[in-house]
């Protein structure tokens, strides 16, 4: 049996076919970068942002799309694409730039939908009006990701995110209002994290109008100030088997219908000192569905928290 709800068949549910996601390079960067709200950027930030997958800065959207489903459509067998707006904060630009990044993906005949990545306090009514807008014109859907990582402000403010837990409960509201898909980042094994931060974390994105989620752990990309806290030897990692019983528990916690874009990440070697403890993405996978299977947890299994749970003994 499933144990929680797979993105892929999300996908081929949706659309009726295989679905993949094409990463898109934009020339956007960060006010934590700019200098508007810091001029360092979170101490797990490298110098490329999240873009491990694409080579494409500079070239024009449509000609990213082709090529890169000229490569991955053979290969994965598919003919329906989402573009993924994916390196750095993708709404932090001029309004007119975004509408025009929005509507050349979405203009795309290969195209079903636009993803957009992006930081809670980037999150604005006159972009969110450009996606609808955009939306309904090309009749393609929507769904914005949002970096969250961990519901506590202290280990908010350690990761130098420059906002908080309220900045996202306003983003997500926001976009919920639009009838969106959203996607909330989650790292389940910081270091200033404990179980119950992973309890919490899980219980606010389940109370928030959040579609989906992505959680990976804690990698190390080098030249970022977590690289140089780590070889200074001010930074901890948590064995795999720690993370492994947080997604667990992130999992149990969790509302029942989310969709679980994955459960590990991957990033490249070339560009970290660790990644998932030396371990290859898909055995860490393998090894969270087995502990699923063993300890008979499902997604949601703990979920019994929202809509007053205190007064139902009176119903």
């Amino acid at each position: 049996m499933e144990r929680y709800n797979t993105y892929s068949d999300h996908l081929k549910k949706k659309y009726g076919e295989k679905v993949y996601k094409i990463p898109i390079s934009l020339p956007v960067t960060c006010p934590n970068r700019d200098g508007s709200l810091s001029s360092e950027p979170c101490i797990f930030c490298g110098s490329i942002g999240a873009d491990y997958e694409t080579k494409a800065v500079g070239l024009p959207i449509t000609r990213q799309l082709d090529r890169s489903i000229a490569h991955v459509g053979p290969k994965y067998k598919a003919k329906k694409f989402i573009a993924y707006f994916l390196n750095y904060t993708n709404t932090y630009a001029p309004p007119e730039d975004f509408r025009s990044w929005v509507e050349e993906a979405m203009a795309h005949p290969d195209v079903v939908g636009v993803d957009v990545s992006t930081r809670p306090d980037c999150v604005n009514e006159r972009y969110l009006e450009i996606l609808k807008e955009s939306s309904e014109k090309y009749g393609k859907d929507v769904t914005v990701e949002l970096g969250l990582q961990s519901s506590n402000a202290h280990t908010l403010l350690k990761l130098g995110r420059c906002h908080t837990a309220a900045e996202y409960v306003d983003a997500a509201l926001r976009i919920g209002r639009y009838g969106f898909d959203q996607c909330t980042h989650v790292i389940a094994d910081l270091p200033w994290d404990d179980r119950v931060d992973v309890i919490e974390t899980a219980k606010l994105i389940s109370v928030l109008p959040v579609t989906e989620v992505k959680i990976h752990s804690l990698y190390i990309v080098k030249g970022t100030e977590l690289a140089r806290m780590y070889e200074r030897g001010e930074v901890t990692l948590s064995s795999m088997e720690e993370y492994m019983e947080r997604v667990a528990l992130f999992l149990a916690y969790l509302r029942k219908d989310i969709v679980i874009q994955r459960i590990v990440g991957r990033a490249s070697g070339g560009n970290t000192l660790t990644v998932n403890g030396g371990s290859p993405w898909w055995e860490v996978k393998s090894r969270i569905d087995e502990l699923l299977e063993e300890r008979n947890i499902t997604q949601g299994c703990l979920c019994d928290y929202i809509d007053g749970k205190a007064v139902r003994h009176f119903l």
